[in-house]
């Protein structure tokens, strides 16, 4: 109990310091969500493996259950430029999982292997192997086999090669897709304009299929695209233009911008601190709600 109360006198201290300090880092806002995240409940399964290298670990977050009863599924994928950016990992996403878990959905995040380790090629597969894990054993888990996906930045952009593009996942896993979630995604970002997304995603031949837009055919899950309009590092044409062509194709596409959110706000606004300030959080559980066959969680 001491352990506890501990902990929750630190959260608060460190909140109160990144206000007063004006603290906007992205290492500062993930401190202070998963210090808060950490005291929820839900049942952790952790490191469990989808593939035989280091990596490919994933995090299994269940909310509390009834006996026999099963939920929908979010898979979140995260972002840093595919692993040039940044270093963080599964674990310094628990306020994302925590969000979901709170409203009554399982949770998955996965670990990938990252460039330059790799290219492109490599990491989208580790991603298809996630979903493809979920599909064979989200069950065991409290899963009823209904999958969303969902990523930020390049995490998005991950999620929606495999939403759009039907070749990267078995037949199976496919149709267990029931949505995807957009956070500040890259999906139409050619011609490149920074010299490792030449190498990221080389052969030059191959460039046209790193883009999302190219995939769409009308007949795809429901998307769901946020982005914040004091976005500096996407550009508003990646969700602007994702969604037309949606709609164009006669697809199903909801389009959320907020107003003085920025690229790493958009994602912090999940966190339990920051979830009143704006609608993100409630706009994803609404649509998820739409999706799914319950209302979540109050």
């Amino acid at each position: 109990m001491f352990n506890r109360v501990l902990l929750v006198w630190r959260v608060v201290l460190s909140v109160v310091f990144a206000v007063v300090a004006g603290c906007d880092s992205a290492s500062g806002k993930l401190f202070v969500a998963n210090g808060l995240a950490r005291l929820s409940d839900y049942q952790l399964f952790e490191g469990l493996t989808y593939g035989p290298n280091e990596p490919q670990q994933l995090d299994v977050y269940r909310p509390v259950l009834d006996e026999g009863q099963l939920v929908a599924t979010v898979i979140f994928f995260y972002g840093g430029c595919w692993g040039y950016c940044t270093d963080f990992n599964k674990q310094d996403y628990a306020f994302v999982a925590e969000a979901l878990v709170s409203q009554g959905y399982v949770v998955v995040i996965a670990d990938y292997r990252l460039y330059p380790d790799v290219g492109f090629t490599e990491i989208i597969d580790d991603a298809a192997q996630v979903v493809e894990w979920a599909h064979d054993h989200i069950g065991d888990y409290g899963g009823n086999g209904q999958l969303f996906l969902m990523g930020h930045s390049a995490g998005a952009h991950l999620a929606a090669m495999l939403t759009l593009n039907e070749r990267y996942l078995s037949v199976g896993a496919y149709h267990q897709l029931s949505g995807l979630i957009g956070l500040a995604g890259p999906y139409d970002f050619m011609p490149f304009t920074k010299a490792y997304q030449r190498r990221l995603f080389a052969p030059e031949s191959e460039y046209a299929n790193s883009q999302p837009i190219n995939f769409v055919d009308g007949n795809e899950p429901p998307l769901l695209l946020l982005y914040g309009l004091s976005d500096s590092n996407v550009k508003p044409r990646n969700h602007r233009n994702l969604a037309a062509k949606v709609q164009q194709l006669s697809g199903r596409v909801e389009v959320r911008e907020y107003k003085a959110v920025d690229h790493a706000g958009l994602l912090a606004a999940l966190s339990k601190p920051l979830r009143q300030r704006s609608t993100v959080s409630a706009d994803i559980y609404r649509f998820l709600e739409r999706q799914t066959d319950r209302r979540p969680a109050d």
